[in-house]
């Protein structure tokens, strides 16, 4: 078994009794971690002096002592920011490892999986040891379903039973909050966002019951928790695909967790009521909740908080909660932004435009992604220092990935409307809100993000003639533009069909396409150990597009996700590994969901990423095809749906006939074709070249360069 770098991070605060133990159990272990480091939160007892005792001498020990107390998560975040392995594990001051805990580690992360799940037990203050009533979840094996991730949330979620590889909190940002129950957010998200999950039912920590912890202290303290998952639901609910799959489930337990300490000592008497009033504010009740629905019988009706918990089922039923992003009632943040809105018309909207100030925003704030964020590289490269970036997000998630020091701003914020209103320049790959005015001398480019296969713009309206609740606003949205960039001939035709307004058509090719062609062997192998791809195989890529609304009747008789899956499967030899990207997770009920082979990578933030790490498409009428066609790699068409897909929402080409390589009609075919693997026949390559001439002439890598000449560069602008 190759050993990799564990980090271990231990957080001490007035701890003078127990931190001897958990560092020495830490350097103990045979072999050692390849570093330990103690970080002292301004301990006020005697925990500092004890902790450089026991740490003198010991060549792996690093001890950080804090000027000032800044909570658990703060020191956690330094401890992480210290490391240099390559997994981190952590530790809290007062509980210790087991003496095989880094043999048990090492075991865990063979598979390099982007965390281990390892067990503990309680120790009590009478020296009896109680084991996890949880065991039976952490069977050793490899997770990656999202079922999988669901059913692992009932295991104790906490930041010190788990090995994280360092990679996978770089690539994600996760980063611990400042406050009390600082594991929530981070815990849930790293076993969302990971890839794959390793579990062991081996026991590393001892977690030390004891007074004084927060889980045993009686306070108002305990209120923090609902700012602790209100951080999770704005994470989560700030992206569609996760809000689907963990919404509901997530629901439940941020329920079950607040009513738990509502029902138990953690609250005084005196804010108890103020607590459950809290609840049914927070959790917006609709429904009864039924007990089989809750789980535990005695959860609603408990001793100590039942009476209160009953003061809240009749004031409002409860079932399907439906949280706000904050604490503070929608209704409140609703007036918030109306007078920020107000603000910016009256007030902001006179100040002076600033042409050097830049705002972004991709997919209507949910990613920092696309086109937008491919000319935003190009000018901190090219105008270093120039431009001041400023990037919308949805919610206050802390986006990562925008070098340079650009600053994000949370949509409907007083921030947000300042930098809307001065912005020089405009740039967006969908659209601005309509009460956003054109300003003189500001630059709208809107950069698009697909090549249109279905109808766009004003063509819906020959499918469906009520499309548009206000065909004036949207006629009003597309007036600001002033670009509109396109990515091959047929687009600018059909951007200027679908939207015929007076913009300028900027024939450069797609900016995010550039790194298709310009990446590097190093980069493309870096990326597969990234998403947890093996470097050895095949990768087939299945990314169907969104589909509309089909009626029962029509959709009944259309195969299901899995079965799709199940066809793909069934034509994939042992050499190639299957990877979705969907927005939405699929089902764990079938066979293939816990088949090691297939790797979900929906929420993955770059689908450039994805692209330059796929050996083979199948896809059916996404716009992906067309990116992915820059490659000149193999391409499969799904259209088992063709004719009804057309019917709801019109193509502009028929697909099956100019398709770039395979088309087939049903699952039976697929399977036959990549059995086959006539996608790589002669016939296909010629219609994989001709799709490639039509679709991708400008794409030679240098596509944001010539947005930046005609749209930024004065000196070459002339037309």
């Amino acid at each position: 078994m190759s050993s990799k770098r564990i980090s271990v991070i231990i957080a001490a605060y007035n701890v003078e009794n127990f931190i001897q133990e958990a560092i020495q159990s830490a350097v103990d272990q045979t072999p050692p971690f390849h570093e330990i480091i103690v970080v002292n939160d301004c301990s006020s007892d005697d925990t500092p002096r004890l902790i450089d005792e026991v740490s003198a001498g010991q060549p792996n020990v690093k001890v950080i002592h804090c000027d000032e107390n800044c909570g658990l998560g703060s020191v956690r975040n330094l401890g992480t920011a210290n490391a240099t392995g390559d997994y981190i594990a952590y530790l809290d001051g007062d509980d210790y490892f087991t003496p095989d805990a880094h043999t048990l580690m090492q075991q865990a992360i063979a598979t390099d999986p982007d965390l281990a799940i390892l067990n503990h037990s309680r120790f009590h203050p009478d020296g009896q040891i109680v084991p996890n009533v949880m065991t039976d979840l952490l069977s050793a094996a490899v997770h990656s379903t999202a079922d999988a991730k669901k059913a692992l949330f009932d295991n104790l979620n906490v930041a010190w039973n788990k090995v994280y590889k360092r990679k996978f909190l770089d690539r994600t940002g996760l980063t611990f909050p400042v406050g009390k129950y600082e594991d929530i957010a981070w815990n849930y998200l790293a076993l969302i966002h990971a890839d794959t999950i390793a579990t062991s039912p081996e026991v590393i920590v001892m977690y030390r019951q004891r007074e004084g912890s927060i889980l045993r202290s009686q306070n108002d303290t305990h209120f923090e928790l609902f700012t602790r998952w209100s951080e999770l639901w704005e994470a989560v609910s700030g992206d569609p695909a996760l809000m689907d799959e963990f919404g509901e489930t997530l629901r439940l337990r941020i329920f079950r967790s607040l009513v738990h300490v509502l029902d138990s000592n953690r609250l005084p008497k005196s804010s108890k009521a103020r607590f459950a009033e809290q609840i049914r504010q927070y959790c917006k009740p609709a429904e009864r909740f039924n007990r089989s629905q809750m789980g535990r019988s005695d959860m609603l009706l408990g001793y100590r908080g039942g009476y209160y918990l009953r003061q809240i089922l009749r004031a409002e039923p409860l079932s399907r909660l439906r949280l706000g992003a904050r604490v503070v009632p929608r209704i409140a943040r609703m007036a918030i932004e109306k007078i920020n809105l107000i603000i910016y018309k009256l007030l902001l909207s006179r100040l002076p435009l600033d042409h050097n100030l830049v705002v972004y925003e991709s997919y209507w704030g949910k990613k920092i992604a696309c086109n937008p964020y491919a000319i935003y590289l190009t000018l901190l490269d090219r105008a270093p220092g120039k431009y001041k970036h400023v990037w919308v997000v949805q919610g206050n998630k802390d986006h990562r990935g925008t070098n340079g020091g650009a600053t994000h701003v949370r949509q409907n914020s007083l921030l947000y409307f300042y930098y809307l209103a001065r912005a020089g320049y405009l740039i967006n790959n969908a659209n601005f809100p309509d009460f956003l005015k054109k300003r003189a001398g500001s630059t709208h480019v809107q950069t698009k993000h697909g090549t249109p296969l279905k109808y766009m713009g004003l063509d819906i309206l020959k499918k469906d003639p009520d499309a548009f609740a206000d065909p004036a606003l949207f006629a009003k949205r597309c007036l600001r533009w002033d670009y509109v960039i396109s990515s091959n001939p047929y687009s600018s035709r059909i951007w200027r069909r679908g939207f015929p307004y007076n913009y300028k058509v900027i024939e450069t090719g797609y900016p995010r396409n550039d790194r298709l062609i310009k990446s590097s062997s190093d980069e493309r192998a870096a990326l597969r150990e990234k998403l947890g791809l093996p470097k050895d195989k095949k990768i087939v890529l299945y990314a169907p597009t969104f589909r509309p609304e089909y009626s029962r009747v029509d959709a009944a008789g259309q195969p299901q996700k899995e079965q799709i899956v199940s066809a793909i499967m069934k034509g994939l030899g042992a050499d190639s590994v299957l990877a979705i990207r969907d927005h939405y997770f699929l089902g764990a009920d079938s066979g293939w969901s816990n088949d090691p082979r297939v790797v979900d990578l929906s929420s993955h933030a770059s689908t450039t990423d994805v692209l330059l790490v796929t050996d083979l498409l199948i896809t059916d009428y996404s716009s992906i095809m067309f990116d992915y066609a820059v490659q000149k790699r193999p391409i499969i068409v799904l259209g088992y749906d063709m004719a009804l897909y057309e019917q709801t929402r019109g193509m502009y080409f028929d697909i099956k006939t100019e398709n770039p390589g395979i088309f087939c009609d049903d699952l039976q075919q697929l399977t036959i074709a990549l059995n086959n693997k006539s996608y790589e026949s002669e016939d296909a390559l010629d219609r994989l070249n001709a799709f490639h001439d039509k679709f991708c002439p400008w794409e030679d890598g240098n596509a944001a360069d010539r947005v930046y000449d005609l749209v930024f560069d004065t000196t070459k602008q002339g037309f």
